[in-house]
């Protein structure tokens, strides 16, 4: 039996995983988003696991059940959006072909979006949608601009529904990975290429390496694999280390 709601005292916020907020719920929205982070005293805090955020309570009782973690009503104010921190650190999904993924760079100020665009021209706002925006043409320039407080930072969106859930809906994850969005082209070319709904595997992969000081380094990045079918299925879920 898939377990039902309780209150989350953790004081958590609506979070996206660069910490803007989640989007109002409407007819086109996902029927809940997927997380890398939580935030816990005022503080970003990466999970191992996939966190997943609806405001379906039924939904979140599904993922639960499926998943594993006992969804939460997180304190928002309203009781609306619920949160299951699951096992799993990588799920089988189903993405319909090259729209399901996408980049725009975005820049943020104090309670405002200034700059958002497609590398190449500004998407918002509207009086300056389709002028040129500026930006470099490498991933790699634009990196060196966002560091230096120059640029906007790389927002990629991944849309899927999950292979063991499928009648659950759209779920949405949205990352500010200069790694994933750099991957971006060669999953876009396989989805090309790839049956529709492709068959692929949402990971959040854990990095460890030893810096030149001697100094060990973990982290978890998200990682998106689309094809190899045998492998996928063999390999889809896991629970986190």
């Amino acid at each position: 039996m898939a377990p039902h709601l309780h209150h989350s005292p953790s004081g958590d916020q609506k979070l996206d995983d660069d910490g803007a907020d989640l989007p109002r719920v409407s007819a086109a929205d996902p029927v809940g988003r997927f997380h890398m982070v939580r935030q816990r005293g005022g503080r970003l805090i990466a999970v191992s696991a996939w966190r997943i955020t609806t405001e379906n309570h039924a939904i979140a009782d599904a993922l639960g059940g499926f998943y594993g973690g006992v969804p939460q009503l997180l304190d928002t104010g309203d009781g609306r959006v619920a949160e299951v921190l699951t096992r799993c650190d990588r799920v089988p999904v189903l993405l319909d072909g090259r729209g399901a993924v996408s980049l725009r760079m975005v820049m943020r100020g104090p309670g405002e979006t200034f700059h958002v665009c497609d590398g190449a021209r500004f998407l918002e706002p509207a009086g300056a949608r389709g002028s040129l925006c500026g930006c470099q043409a490498s991933l790699a320039d634009r990196k060196v601009a966002a560091q230096a407080g120059r640029g906007p930072v790389p927002e990629v969106r991944i849309d899927f529904r999950l292979v063991d859930l499928p009648e659950l809906g759209v779920f949405s994850f949205v990352s500010t990975s200069w790694e994933l969005a750099a991957e971006l082209p060669a999953l876009a070319a396989a989805l090309d290429v790839a049956a529709v709904p492709a068959l692929g595997v949402l990971r959040c992969e854990l990095v460890e390496f030893i810096t030149r000081s001697r100094l060990a380094v973990s982290y978890r990045r998200p990682v998106v694999e689309v094809g190899r079918t045998q492998v996928l299925a063999q390999d889809a879920v896991r629970l986190a280390a």
